[in-house]
């Protein structure tokens, strides 16, 4: 069991500080009963971050490697999203080297990476220094600039394949080639197996085990075997071919093609990682107690290596809220899962992650209305609500209204809802049996209307509004008149409906408008229809009418009942 400690990492001039912060509380066993259908979540969690991926990466190897002991050569990539296939198979390297992973710009050096090489030659003399890619990824300047730091001869860029499945094959060749020559290495008869594709998520998966046991990564796509991976199994002869990811990422005719013996997967990323972890567990690569987490590809490039160091898998969760699939695996396992390192700051892995992680609940997510909405006299109000949830209350300005009791990662229903006659900040209050909460709330407008069932034209924003039954159940965009032919303001009803020739200028159908006089309604020219120029819609163009896309004319047509009234507005 791994639980990693705080403490202050210092940097240089330029460079920013770089903090794990403190847990806020240990792993606990539940002190009360929950639910069915809850999700609970109680970790220590803390977090390894930069300013930017580069400064990320040179806190994760700071955490990996402490006072840069005992390290002999670096491993350096490009971090920039283009050329994150190169670090993603370095992991073997790593391994073999017992190497830190940085990254550098295409063309440059970042001072956060300028100052952990200096402190490394301080600490050890000197460094040997690998790039891996080639000159696309890391330039001749990139790679003059490196030599400036350790030393002319200390750097090497001999993993310059002409694509990413050939410069995965070249690394894999190198570790080969080191382990043979140290007896202290012992690569596993293994061959990992990943789409190589800009994706990245189910090599990231793998990185961290291939950074662990020595075995390479290797690259396909998803309906072929490239030439390179294909002459490196044939050389490598390994034993077992693992392949990560799905049907829909790897096709069954690529695994066969590679002689796979077993393939790894869930239904999206965060199960293929969950399942990456649970075989590498099961085969003793990875203790339980700890796993690191990420949600970007760049930091879960460095945060593999950290993993592999401390014997722990890589997981991934989604920016704002602990994933399903990773509360799942946590909770399943909760007697033994203990801690977490999640990887990036606040603005790739939110802060609210690293609360939930620790037993708040996930912030519940307004679906309707959202935020700024107009509404009408009712709204129907639905609520997502994520991990350790087991209730839910909901409040229309400082009303109560109702409380549901709710499970984990699912959606509330409130039904309809009565908003005040000015519209209303709605609160979303959520809570569980440890009285750990969190909440939401969004500002409403009211929207004005002349009947409970009624049309109105808003000049101002090119939109026609729906209501049925006191609730808004759409709006649609329009094009109003021209300068010189304004739609009138005024109040109307639609008294008649036409089936028109999908070709005029009418489109597929449309909705006549009988103008008030007094008491009465009178015939107008004046019409809501469709258009077969619908680069008009947003604009004033009509001659007066109310112009919609074709596909809107028809969804509405049938909803309006003859009587309806119409009010048109500035």
């Amino acid at each position: 069991m791994r639980c990693l400690t705080a403490r202050t990492l210092w940097i240089a001039v330029l460079c920013v500080v770089v903090v794990a912060v403190p847990v806020s509380g240990t792993a606990a066993t539940r002190s009360v009963v929950w639910p069915d259908g809850t999700v609970r979540v109680s970790i220590d969690a803390e977090r390894v971050y930069g300013a930017t991926r580069f400064d990320t990466a040179v806190a994760v190897a700071r955490e990996s490697h402490p006072g840069w002991a005992d390290v002999s050569h670096v491993i350096i990539a490009s971090g920039l999203d283009r050329s994150l296939a190169d670090p993603l198979a370095a992991g073997g390297l790593c391994w073999a080297y017992q190497a830190p992973l940085l990254l550098v710009a295409d063309t440059s050096v970042p001072e956060a990476t300028r100052i952990a090489l200096q402190e490394i030659i301080s600490a050890n003399t000197t460094v040997t220094v690998s790039v891996v890619g080639g000159s696309a990824a890391v330039s001749a300047a990139c790679v003059a600039a490196l030599e400036g730091i350790v030393g002319a001869g200390q750097v090497e860029q001999p993993f310059a394949g002409a694509d990413r499945f050939a410069t995965a094959s070249m690394i894999a060749v190198r570790v080969s080639e080191v382990a043979s020559d140290n007896p202290s290495l012992v690569v596993p008869d293994i061959a990992l197996i990943a789409n190589g594709s800009d994706t990245h998520f189910d090599a990231l998966a793998l990185a961290a085990v291939s950074a662990r046991i020595g075995a390479p990564v290797l690259f396909v796509t998803r309906d072929a075997v490239p030439l390179a991976t294909a002459a490196t199994l044939v050389a490598l002869a390994p034993g077992e071919i693992i392949v990560a990811g799905g049907r829909a990422v790897v096709s069954d005719e690529t695994y066969v093609a590679l002689g796979a013996t077993e393939r790894w997967f869930g239904e999206n990323r965060y199960a293929t990682a969950v399942a990456v972890a649970e075989n590498a567990i099961a085969r003793g690569w990875f203790e339980l107690g700890s796993f690191g987490v990420a949600a970007s590809v760049p930091d879960a490039v460095v945060g593999a290596m950290l993993c592999a160091r401390a014997g722990m898998p890589l997981l991934y969760t989604i920016r704002d809220r602990v994933s399903l699939e990773l509360a799942s695996f946590i909770e399943e396992r909760e007697s033994e899962v203990s801690s977490c390192t999640v990887f990036g700051g606040a603005s790739v892995v939110s802060d609210d992650v690293l609360a939930q992680l620790r037993g708040d609940p996930a912030r519940p997510v307004m679906l309707s209305p959202r935020q700024g909405d107009l509404v009408a006299k009712y709204a129907r109000v639905s609520v997502y609500v994520g991990v350790n949830t087991s209730e839910c209350r909901l409040y229309a300005g400082d009303a109560f209204v109702t409380s549901r009791a709710v499970p984990s990662y699912g959606v509330v229903d409130f039904g309809r809802v009565s908003m005040p006659p000015t519209g209303a900040k709605l609160r979303v209050e959520v809570d569980n049996p440890e009285d750990h909460s969190a909440s939401c709330e969004i500002t409403t407008r009211r929207l004005a209307y002349p009947a409970s069932t009624s049309v109105v034209i808003d000049k101002s924003d090119f939109r026609l509004y729906w209501v049925k039954g006191d609730e808004l159940i759409k709006s649609y965009p329009i094009a109003i008149g021209r300068v010189g032919a304004e739609t009138p303001v005024a109040t109307w009803k639609i008294l008649a409906k036409y089936n028109t020739n999908p070709s005029s200028v009418y489109g597929p159908r449309k909705m006549r408008l009988f103008r008030k006089y007094g008491s009465s309604y009178v015939y107008t020219a004046y019409a809501i229809h469709g258009t077969n120029e619908p680069w008009v819609i947003g604009t004033k163009a009509s001659h007066g009418c109310i112009r919609m896309y074709n596909s809107d004319v028809l969804d509405l047509f049938p909803r309006v009942p003859l009587g309806t009234l119409v009010q048109t507005r500035e």
